[in-house]
């Protein structure tokens, strides 16, 4: 047995063994195919806008990231109104005021609705 490494993810790759002896090389066995196991994203491309008129609603979109290694089933948008605590890995355990808009993962934008008029936000 032997473990193949370097692969990207979420690529398929198809395979075949030969064998030798001091004569030379085999005929090769049937190919194999298979692919490798999904990861973590990158970031996508964010951007966030006001909506005229009104001062509780914003408008939020992205761009798929690149590259693609997965299957994306689901976006979340988190937002509050502190900047030094956007992520979710900085709230925990603190009593933060936070947005969260979940979408599928074709959907490349949402609305983010019940804000402060006239707040900060970061998202």
């Amino acid at each position: 047995a032997t473990t193949l490494t370097g692969l990207n993810p979420y690529l398929q790759y198809s395979c075949y063994v030969t064998a030798n002896t001091s004569v030379g090389e085999g005929a090769p066995s049937f190919l194999f195919t298979t692919s490798t196991a999904h990861s973590v994203p990158e970031p996508p491309y964010f951007s966030l806008l006001p909506v005229p008129g009104s001062p509780t609603l914003l408008f939020a979109n992205w761009s798929a990231p690149l590259p693609t290694i997965g299957i994306i089933i689901g976006y979340i948008v988190y937002c509050n109104t502190s900047a030094s605590q956007a992520y979710p890995e900085q709230r925990i355990g603190q009593n933060v005021p936070t947005t969260r808009s979940v979408v599928n993962g074709t959907t490349l934008a949402t609305s983010l609705t019940g804000l402060n008029p006239f707040t900060q936000y970061s998202c």
